[in-house]
This record gives C-alpha cells, sequence and structure tokens, in this order.
C-alpha cells in the first residue's frame, strides 16, 4: 500500500488530489459492471452458438462451472476468515458498516439477513471482491480465447484491484490470493462443464437415431411462460423492499427445486435458472 501511495502521489503532483483522482478513476473504469456485461454477452454467444463450434460449449454448461467455481472458492474465504482474522486499515470502520447491535434477538436475526454487498472490516482474507471479479473473468475469457483480450481483460482487474489495495479496503494479499484460489479453482471444476458437452452430444445423437424433436411453437403462451419468470426476477429487484430481499430469493430458488422435481431440467428451467443468477448478481453485488 504504502509502494502504491508514493507511485499515485507522484502521478498526480499533490497528496491531496490523490484520493479524489483514483476514485474518480475506479468509477470511470466501473470494472464491475463491465465483467457482469462481458459474461452476460458470453452467455447470449453460447447460447446462440456463436464462435467455434468444434468446443460445443453451452450456456448451462459454464453457466454452472462458473456457479461451482464462486462457490468454492466463498467456502474457501469462509474458511480462511475463520481461522485468520486481520485488523481493517480504515478508521473506524465498525461504526461506518454496521449500525449498533440490536438489543432483541429478533431484530438481531432481520439485521443478519440483510443483503450486504459493502463489504466487512475483518472479512478480509480471502477478498470476496477478488473471488467475484475473477471468476467473471475466468468464465468469459475462456468463452472469447483471444489472447490480446485476456491480458487487456486482467491487466484492467490488476488495476482495480491496486486501487483496492491503495484505499486500504483490502491488503494487497487479500487480492493476490483471492485471484489466484480462484483461478486454480477454475482449471478444477473443467470437468463439470465436459460433463455437461458430452451429454448434450449423447442427446444430439440419440435424436438423430429417433424421431426429429421439434421445438415448442412460438405462440402467446410460450411468450408469457417465458417471460413471467424474468418479470418476476426484475420485480425482486425493483420493488421488493431490502429487508425482505433474501427471503424472496430464498422463495424464488424453492419455486426452482420444485419445478425441477416435478417437470425435470427442461429448456424452461434453464430459462428460470438464467434468471435466478441474475436476481443473485443483482442481489449481492
Amino acid at each position: 500500500r504504502i509502494v502504491l501511495e508514493k507511485f499515485a502521489t507522484k502521478i498526480f503532483d499533490s497528496s491531496w488530489k490523490t484520493a479524489r483522482m483514483v476514485q474518480t478513476l475506479r468509477n470511470s473504469l466501473n470494472v464491475q459492471y463491465a465483467l457482469v456485461s462481458s459474461f452476460g454477452a458470453a452467455l447470449v454467444c453460447l447460447e446462440l452458438k456463436l464462435g467455434d463450434p468444434s468446443k460445443r460449449r453451452t450456456l448451462a454448461g459454464l453457466a454452472f462451472r462458473a456457479t461451482s467455481t464462486l462457490a468454492a472458492a466463498r467456502i474457501v474465504r469462509t474458511i480462511s476468515f475463520v481461522l485468520t482474522v486481520v485488523p481493517s486499515q480504515v478508521p473506524n470502520c465498525y461504526a461506518r458498516h454496521f449500525p449498533p447491535p440490536p438489543e432483541e434477538w429478533r431484530e438481531w436475526l432481520m439485521v443478519g439477513l440483510l443483503p450486504s454487498s459493502r463489504g466487512g472490516c475483518n472479512d478480509l482474507i480471502l477478498s470476496g471482491h477478488a473471488t467475484i471479479t475473477s471468476s467473471l473473468a475466468c468464465a468469459f475469457t475462456s468463452v472469447a480465447a483471444n489472447t490480446s483480450f485476456s491480458i487487456a481483460v486482467w491487466t484492467l482487474i490488476a488495476l482495480d484491484y491496486s486501487i483496492e489495495a491503495y484505499q486500504g479496503l483490502h491488503y494487497s494479499v487479500d487480492m493476490w490470493l483471492g485471484c489466484i484460489v480462484t483461478c486454480l479453482l477454475w482449471q478444477l471444476t473443467k470437468p463439470l462443464e465436459i460433463g455437461g458437452q458430452r451429454d448434450q452430444k449423447s442427446q444430439n445423437g440419440k435424436a438423430k437415431k429417433g424421431s426429429t424433436v421439434r421445438p415448442p411453437p412460438l405462440n402467446a403462451t410460450t411468450i408469457v411462460t417465458y417471460a413471467v419468470p424474468a418479470l418476476v426476477a426484475f420485480f425482486g429487484l425493483t420493488v421488493v423492499p431490502e429487508a425482505f430481499l433474501n427471503f424472496f430469493f430464498m422463495g424464488y430458488s424453492l419455486w426452482v427445486g420444485v419445478y425441477l422435481m416435478k417437470c425435470g431440467f427442461t429448456n424452461l428451467l434453464q430459462h428460470v435458472l438464467m434468471c435466478e443468477l441474475c436476481l443473485g448478481l443483482g442481489t449481492y453485488l
């Protein structure tokens, strides 16, 4: 952090301008939304079967691999947080981030169930920010399969991580470990996506041997069926109060589980799962 502070001060000439200019730079880059948008574009490309047809990657396979990678990284982060608690570099961090602890246990429980994406004070190793951004970057750079694009993306992420360390929100080791561990987990979860590709190939082979499988007709019923899950997710992000957003998300997930048990893994369920993924990203990012 000291090296970054001296470097930034040398660039912007005066120390009092440095913090404001660095934050302005970060706001203009808007790395988080750029990563989410790129991930969404990668999913659309796979669904439309754009790119190299020989790889036979699917939207569901990529989404499952990315979700599994992020889940594994968050488990590692939870264990690391329990084993290694380091103090925050930000003065009065707890008073700035959290309200006074309520006296009644019901109020304490309700406060604990509020979705919080503003960071913590001692949960630094591993960086949750790094696990999310690295998971997204691994997903869409693997779809792009372009070296120049990958270098540009990871350079932008490295700059964002450097600003996090400069501002004292994280130690540099938090960002480093969060990125490296997530990238390694991405490589370990590769068989999960390959399994989906093989299943898709076998299903295609069976379809060719048997009768031709035709998609459902595009009528008003189909449009409404696919529009309802997306509208419900949009309603949850824009209308549901923050105090009830976690309960709404759990209810949505329960409905998805019931639908899976009754109807199996269909095209509609894939669409519903994508809506749930967008709901989760919008809630916790």
